[in-house]
C-alpha cells in the first residue's frame, strides 16, 4: 500500500440536528407555561374587578338615595350579615390572588430555566479539518490506517507530592516523590476513554535562539531651521511626475496597500525521541472539554533524603526542616508546584525548578519544633576613637543558643549577617571571641555567614557573634547603624 497524496481542507459544520427533538419539546413546554401565565394574569384582573364591585355594593346601603331623606336607618342584624358577607368574599378573593401570584412566580422561574437549556442546545457552527488520503494498492487488501494531528487548546503541566517520613525510632528518614500531571483541554470534543501519552516536547515554543540586531551609539544631533526647510523641499522632489503612472517611484509607492503575501504550506511537526521524555498513562482516560483538570499519576519513587535544620534567628525565631536529595533516573524533573507532607500531615506548597538527573535540590517541610533557637543581644556600644581625626565606632554582639530535641543526630545550619563596607573610609570587622563561621558570603551574598553543626540527641551549642563598624564622625552612614 502506498500513499498517493494527502488533501486537507477546513469546513464549517453546523451541529444541533441531533438535539432538534429535545429543543422542540422544550419550546412546546415554554409555550404551554406562557399560556398558563396569561390565564393567571386574567384571573388577577377578574379578582381585582370583583373586589371593587363588592366594596361598591357594600357602600350602597349607607348611601342616601333621596336628598330629602335626612336619616338612614339600617337594622343591626342586617348590618352584621352584610359585614360577614363582604369579609368572606374579600378573603376568598385574596386567597385566589395569592395562589395565582405564587404560581406565576414559579412559572416565570421555570420558563427562565427552560430558556437556558434551550440556549445550550442551540445549533453551533464549528470548524473542522477534513483530511483525504489517497491510497494505492496493487491488490485488494485490508488494514488500519492511522492519522496523527496536533490540536490547540490542550496541554498538561506537572506537579508533585513530596512525602517525608521521619520514624520515631530514629531510623533513616524516607522521602517519597510522586510525579503527577494535570491535563486540561478546551477542544471541540470530549476525550472519552482515550489512550494518553504525555510528552515533554514543546512544538509551540521557539525552535531557535533569537537573532540579535546591531545597534550603535552617537551624539544627539538637534535639528536646525535649515534642516527642517531642506527636509520639506526634499519631500516635494520625490513626487512622481504627471507623465509617470501613480505608484511607480516617488512617495506614492510608499502608501500602496496592494501587496501580495506569499502563501505558506503547513509543515509537519518533527519530534526527536532523544530530546524528549514520553509518559504513557496506563489504562484509558476521559478528559472533558469544559476546562476540568484531569489529574493522573506518572510515577512514584523513594529518594534518599539528607535532612538539615536551618534557621535565620535575626529574622525568624523558628527553625525549619529541609530535605535535600539528588535527582535519580533518566528523565528530568520539570518545573511545577509541590504539595509537601511530613509524617502524612500536609505542610504547605513549594516549587521545583527544572532539574536534570544528577542535580541536587532541597525542599522545605515547615517549622521544626524539636530544634530550638534563641538569639539574644549581648552588647551594643557606641564610642569615638582617634587623635587627629575622630571615628565613630559601634559594636554589636549576640549569643545564639541552639538545642536539638530530636531522637536522632540532626545537621543544623544557623544563618546570620553583618554589614559590609562600600567605601574605603568605612571598616567592618568581626569582634574578637566570635565563633568562627563555617562559611562566609553564603550563596555569593556578601556579609551572610553560616555555622554548621551535627547536634546529637539532646545536645546544645552556643554561637557568639559580633562585629565592629568604624566610620568618620562627621559623615553619617546610611544603612545598618542607628
Amino acid at each position: 500500500v502506498e500513499i498517493g497524496s494527502v488533501d486537507n481542507r477546513i469546513v464549517h459544520v453546523t451541529s444541533g440536528s441531533e438535539t432538534a427533538g429535545q429543543r422542540k419539546q422544550i419550546e412546546d413546554t415554554i409555550e404551554t407555561l406562557r399560556d398558563e401565565a396569561a390565564s393567571l394574569d386574567q384571573l388577577l384582573q377578574n379578582v381585582e374587578y370583583q373586589r371593587e364591585l363588592i366594596q361598591d355594593l357594600a357602600r350602597k346601603p349607607f348611601t342616601v338615595g333621596n336628598p330629602a331623606d335626612k336619616e338612614l336607618r339600617v337594622d343591626s342584624t342586617e348590618l352584621g350579615n352584610l359585614f360577614d358577607l363582604v369579609a368572606g368574599r374579600l378573603q376568598a378573593l385574596d386567597r385566589s390572588a395569592l395562589d395565582a401570584r405564587i404560581r406565576k412566580r414559579a412559572i416565570d422561574k421555570e420558563i427562565n430555566d427552560l430558556q437556558k437549556q434551550l440556549g445550550e442546545l442551540a445549533p453551533r457552527q464549528t470548524v473542522r479539518a477534513v483530511v483525504t488520503v489517497n491510497l494505492m494498492s496493487e491488490a485488494d487488501t485490508a488494514g488500519t490506517f492511522r492519522v496523527r494531528y496536533r490540536v490547540q487548546n490542550a496541554g498538561w503541566r506537572p506537579f508533585y507530592d513530596a512525602r517525608l517520613d521521619m520514624p520515631e525510632d530514629g531510623s533513616e528518614p524516607k522521602l517519597a516523590l510522586v510525579r503527577r500531571a494535570e491535563i486540561i483541554q478546551n477542544t471541540t470534543e470530549n476525550w472519552d476513554g482515550v489512550g494518553l501519552t504525555l510528552s515533554t516536547a514543546r512544538p509551540v515554543g521557539a525552535t531557535a535562539a533569537p537573532e540579535l540586531s546591531p545597534f550603535g551609539l552617537g551624539f544627539e544631533r538637534f535639528e536646525t531651521e535649515v534642516d527642517r526647510r531642506y527636509r520639506g523641499n526634499a519631500m516635494f522632489d520625490k513626487v512622481a511626475p504627471a507623465s509617470e503612472p501613480a505608484g511607480v517611484g516617488g512617495v506614492l509607492n510608499l502608501h500602496s496597500t496592494d501587496v501580495a503575501e506569499e502563501a505558506r504550506e503547513q509543515e509537519a511537526d518533527i519530534t526527536l525521541a532523544g530530546f524528549q521524555a514520553l509518559y504513557a498513562i496506563p489504562g484509558r482516560v476521559t478528559v472533558d472539554n469544559q476546562g476540568t483538570a484531569k489529574k493522573v499519576q506518572i510515577s512514584a519513587e523513594n529518594i534518599e533524603a539528607r535532612l538539615t535544620v536551618m534557621a535565620a534567628p535575626a529574622l525568624d525565631p523558628n527553625a525549619y526542616l529541609t530535605a535535600g536529595f539528588t535527582v535519580d533516573g533518566d528523565t528530568p524533573l520539570l518545573p511545577g508546584r509541590v504539595l509537601l507532607f511530613r509524617d502524612n500531615v500536609y505542610m504547605g506548597q513549594g516549587a521545583l525548578p527544572l532539574l536534570s538527573p544528577g542535580e541536587e535540590h532541597a525542599l522545605g517541610f515547615g517549622v521544626d519544633d524539636r530544634v530550638r533557637v534563641k538569639r539574644t543581644e549581648v552588647r551594643r556600644e557606641t564610642s569615638e576613637s582617634g587623635i587627629i581625626s575622630t571615628d565613630l565606632v559601634e559594636e554589636q554582639s549576640w549569643a545564639i543558643e541552639v538545642q536539638n530535641l530530636h531522637v536522632r543526630t540532626m545537621p543544623v545550619r544557623i544563618l546570620d549577617r553583618m554589614p559590609y563596607s562600600t567605601h574605603e573610609d568605612i571598616s567592618v570587622e568581626l569582634l574578637a571571641g566570635t565563633t568562627r563561621p563555617s562559611e562566609t558570603n553564603v550563596d555569593r551574598k556578601q556579609g551572610v555567614l553560616a555555622w554548621d553543626y551535627e547536634l546529637a540527641e539532646g545536645a546544645e551549642t552556643l554561637i557568639r557573634f559580633g562585629y565592629r563598624v568604624s566610620s568618620p564622625k562627621d559623615r553619617p552612614i546610611r544603612l545598618g547603624m542607628r
